[in-house]
């Protein structure tokens, strides 16, 4: 049996290889440290595992393995009252559907977690969910819908460069001669 210690020794690990690309190798760290949080009552850590395998899952494909973990890291976050990492959660969520071209799903999840981002008040997070969101209605060719969601992605924005509100004014633009007010 692993203790804490040995769990959190296990997430670093998964974390390292994680980021090496080592995905398989990370997997089985993130499991094997979700186990042991779960035996110690851990459940934030838990939770964390579970996002972390599921965003793993997702990038091998594993889509059915993936919503199960996110939505597992979604509800750990969600009944510890942890608003900022289930927004995580959520997000990560809203990327598998949308990849799967669940684009309700995905929407559903996006605006969510832009919501939580946003009470929590984590402008920036919030501004890269939403901008997520508005590619997605993009690529849906839902123009005005994708424009109000980067305009909101923007004034989420903590600060804007030059260049970001010279285009927040032209998205602005665009939405009002495409009828929006």
């Amino acid at each position: 049996m692993v203790s804490e210690s040995g769990a959190d020794q296990l997430k670093e690990e998964g974390l390292r290889l994680f980021r090496q690309g080592q995905r398989q190798e990370a997997l089985t760290r993130f499991e094997a440290a979700a186990t042991a949080y779960g035996r110690a009552g851990d459940e934030a850590s838990r939770g964390e595992m579970q996002n972390n395998l599921g965003v793993i899952y997702r990038l091998q494909g594993n889509w059915p393995a993936a919503v199960t973990a996110l939505q597992q890291a979604e509800m750990a976050f969600a009944s510890l009252g942890d608003e900022q990492r289930q927004a995580q959660a959520l997000g990560n969520l809203g990327d598998l559907y949308a990849a799967r071209k669940e684009r309700e799903a995905a929407a559903n999840c996006y605006g969510r977690s832009a919501e939580l981002f946003a009470r929590v008040g984590d402008g920036q997070k919030q501004a890269a969910v939403l901008r997520a969101y508005s590619l997605m209605r993009l690529r849906q060719g839902r123009w005005l819908e994708a424009i109000l969601l980067m305009n909101q992605s923007l004034e989420a924005q903590p600060r804007l460069g030059l260049l970001q509100q010279l285009f927040r004014l032209l998205l602005r633009l665009a939405a009002r001669l495409l009828g929006a007010r």
